[in-house]
């Protein structure tokens, strides 16, 4: 059960990602924004897991909060690295902009 819990999570993420990138694409969203809500999101994912996995999992807990902590983790250095691109797509927009003037 618990492989199922972290392959819907993959694909969540998978999703988001796709989502994220289409969004900035298409000139909807930036993906400085983008990679901020999935910061945001990482707690939440997190937690979500971590009480998925105990609900559904029986065992003493421990592997679950483990579970939980390193999906959201995992969801945190996503949305960091969606930041930082959007921040250096940014910065050489910035110059560009600036070179051509």
């Amino acid at each position: 059960m618990d492989i199922i819990i972290f392959w819907a999570f993959v694909l969540i993420i998978l999703l988001l990602n796709v989502a994220a990138f289409n969004l900035y694409k298409n000139g909807k969203l930036n993906l400085i924004f983008s990679g901020i809500i999935m910061l945001f999101l990482a707690p939440v994912f997190g937690v979500s897991s971590g009480a998925l996995f105990l609900h559904l999992v029986a065992g003493a807990g421990e592997g679950a909060g483990y579970g939980g902590a390193f999906l959201g983790l995992i969801t945190l250095v996503n949305g960091a690295i969606i930041l930082v691109i959007g921040i250096i797509l940014w910065l050489v927009r910035f110059f560009k902009s600036r070179q051509q003037k």
